[in-house]
Formats: C-alpha cells, structure tokens, sequence
C-alpha cells in the first residue's frame, strides 16, 4: 500500500524545511519510511504504545502515553507523532524529533493521507478486477453448468443475482498496425496498452447503460465482456432492439481510441448460467464473421450479416454439390462472369425491380434485363422463377465474396 515514489520527495521536501528528521512509522513500531534512509526497518517501540493507547485525534509525543504508562524516550529527545488514516482507520504513524511548525505538519499529513487513500482505492480496485475475471472465467468455462449453485453463491457475493436473465456482449479490442513503420518495439507500447485498456474497463464500468448488476471483465487479453443483466423478458422484441442501440452506443465510446480497433457483437438473452457460455460464444462467431466480411470496426448486427452467416453455416456437401460448380462457370467466363454476378446479386438485393437495379449500378434497364438473361444461360438458374434460384444465385454471390476474402488474408 506504501507509494515509496510518491511518499519520499515529500518526506525529503518536508525534512529539509524544517530541518528535521520525518519517518513513517507503521503500527508494530517499524520504520517504513524515512528523509534518513539508514533509519528504514528500525524499531520504534514508542510507537507501539502510542498505537495501544488509541491517541490517533491530535498530536502526541511518546511522553503522553495513557496514565500510568511510562515514557519510552527521554524528554530531552521529544519525539511528535501525527496519526495517518484511511476512512477512520490507523495506517501509520507520521513522527519527527525536534521543533517542527504545526501547519507544515498537518499540511504533510493531510498530503501523505491523501497518497494512502488513494493508493488503497487502487488496490482495492486491482483485486475487485481480478476477483470479476475470475468470476466472468468460471461463468463462461465449460463446466459452469454443473456449478451453477456454488457459482451463483460467489457471484451473490460479489454483488450480482444470477438468477437475472443476462446476455452477453463483447466488445473485441485488436491492436491496430503501425501503417508507416514495419518495426516491433517494444519501448513501453505494451505498458501504454495495458493502461489503456484498464482506461477502458473504467470508462465502460461508468457508462449510463451498465448497471450495478452487469458484470463487466476482460476474458483473455482482446475481449472486453459484459454480461448484460434484465429485469424480466415478457418483450424479448424490445430487449433486443436495446441491445442494439447498447451495441452502437459502447462502440461510440470505445472507438476513439488510437491503439485498438474494436468490434462489438452480442449474443442470446438467457436465463440460465448454462446459457451465459453460448450466448458468449455466439457473439464471438459473430465479429469473427464480420472480419471475414471484411468489417474490422463497428457494431456488428446480425441483420447485416445474415447472407454470409447462411453461407457459413451451410453443410460441405451442399457447397461442394450446389455452389462450387455454380462459381466454376461464373469464373470461366472471365470478368463477364463477375459482372453478371454482381448484376443478378443487385436485382435480387432490390426485391427484382430492374428499374432501381439500374438506377444502383448506373446501367440502362435493358443491359440488366440482359444480364439476368445471360446469367440464366449460364447457370441454369432463373431469379423470376422462384425462391430457390433466388436463394442459391444469392449464396453464390455471398460464398464467392467469401472466398475472396480469405483468400486476400492468406
């Protein structure tokens, strides 16, 4: 709890203005910290008296101990201690010897105070850290299920009732690349990170639209996760639309960052701890397929992505079957291909009106009437027949995009 870099230059400061000797001493009588370095991890009996005594409200000399108790040191080399607090409770004890004036005292006093309270604000708020992310670990590990009573117990402890339905939102913080200069350093980068993601942590925690009972933890080192608790679910619609406007809104705060690129998904509202792994999960799926899809930033919403996530999610035998063969003739046909692909995938993505088609794509109607033409010859499949050529010339557009992608990663 002792701030050695802090404390020192303000025990050296004092010492040479008033020309003494200044220590703090701890409540056992050991000498923690001094303007005479020779003095540290001496013994100071007196002070242990002192501390017996209960004599924290004024200053005191090791003479004016409790009655009947004898004095320790000799007058002729008074000793005056201040007590140092922390919401009402002994930390330590300020002690000079000699003359010292009363308002340099209680000005180092309330200083060196000021450096202990705020030194244990920030270990108490390391440990609450790392007691939420192990928490947050446990919640999301595998065998949550089978501990959900002992789980929702030490989470009861920490404040949070995990018998509130909860959904889980990633925020995924990805160290951004240095576009001017291809040089690993590491000449405080990586301090620079950590205190900015623990900026971060703070920043969310404090946010309007986390409350008390959202657990908020990094699980592993790029993912900020908070799960999001609910009063109730009778209007599982609206919750997700909050979520959205929740979604949009953190990365708002998070995006102006220079370090990292963030992105941010959320998962399935749940009611059991059980569900807290797969709703995680899902969201994690989620800004992985944005990335595919080449969206390194933003909110992601499931909405927009709903095309590609189909395409991933088909069975192999019906990509190697139905859409490889289909891209293999689109291909063979050169830049044509691409074009008619591109064309059909525009028709379609503006419900099969050729006019706005060629409004988009700044084409005359009949060279889009054309195209679809062309396209059907080439594929066998037809967007005015019905859903399933519509569907499948779709997941071919989607699937070929797809593949490029990957292929630009590799």
């Amino acid at each position: 709890m002792l701030q050695q870099e802090l404390i020192q230059p303000l025990l050296d400061r004092a010492a040479a203005t008033g020309r003494v000797v200044i220590e703090i001493i701890n409540p056992d009588g050991v000498v923690i910290a001094s303007s005479d370095p020779g003095r540290v991890h001496s013994l100071r009996p007196e002070v242990q008296e002192l501390t017996a005594a209960g004599l924290y409200c004024r200053p005191v000399s090791s003479s004016e101990v409790d009655a009947g108790a004898t004095p320790v040191i000799p007058a002729k080399d008074e000793n005056h201690f201040l007590p140092l607090t922390v919401n009402e409770q002994l930390v330590a004890w300020l002690g000079w010897q000699g003359s010292f004036p009363g308002e340099t005292a209680a000005l180092l006093q309330a200083s060196l105070e000021g450096v202990l309270a705020a030194a244990r604000r920030r270990d108490e708020q390391y440990y609450t850290t790392r007691e939420e992310e192990a928490l947050l670990s446990a919640l999301l590990g595998r065998e949550a299920a089978s501990r959900a009573e002992e789980l929702k117990l030490r989470a009861l402890n920490a404040g949070y009732d995990l018998n509130l339905p909860r959904a889980v939102i990633v925020l995924r913080l990805e160290p951004k690349e240095n576009r001017y200069f291809n040089i690993n350093l590491h000449l405080g980068y990586d301090v620079t990170r950590e205190q900015l993601k623990s900026e971060i942590l703070e920043h969310v925690k404090g946010d309007l639209y986390i409350t008390a009972q959202d657990l908020v933890a990094f699980y592993s080192e790029d993912y900020l996760v908070i799960c999001k608790a609910f009063l109730d679910t009778d209007n599982l619609p609206r919750l997700y639309q909050a979520m959205d406007v929740i979604g949009k809104h953190l990365y708002d705060l998070v995006s102006g960052n220079h370090l990292f690129a963030v992105q941010v998904a959320y998962g399935s509202i749940v009611k059991e701890i059980a569900g807290l792994r797969r709703s995680y999960q899902e969201a994690v799926e989620l800004i992985s397929l944005g990335a595919a899809c080449g969206k390194s930033n933003g909110f992601i919403d499931a909405d927009t992505i709903l095309f590609e996530a189909l395409a991933c999610a088909l069975p192999g035998r019906l990509t190697s079957r139905y859409l490889e063969p289909l891209l293999q003739k689109v291909e063979a046909a050169g830049e044509e291909g691409i074009q008619l692909l591109e064309t059909v995938e525009a028709f379609i993505d503006n419900n099969m009106n050729i006019k706005q088609t060629a409004e988009q794509l700044y084409l005359h109607r009949n060279t889009v009437t054309n195209r679809l033409e062309r396209i059907k010859q080439l594929t066998g499949l037809d967007p005015a027949t019905g859903f399933r050529a519509i569907f499948w010339l779709k997941m071919l557009a989607v699937y070929r995009r797809l593949g490029r992608l990957h292929q630009h990663e590799d």
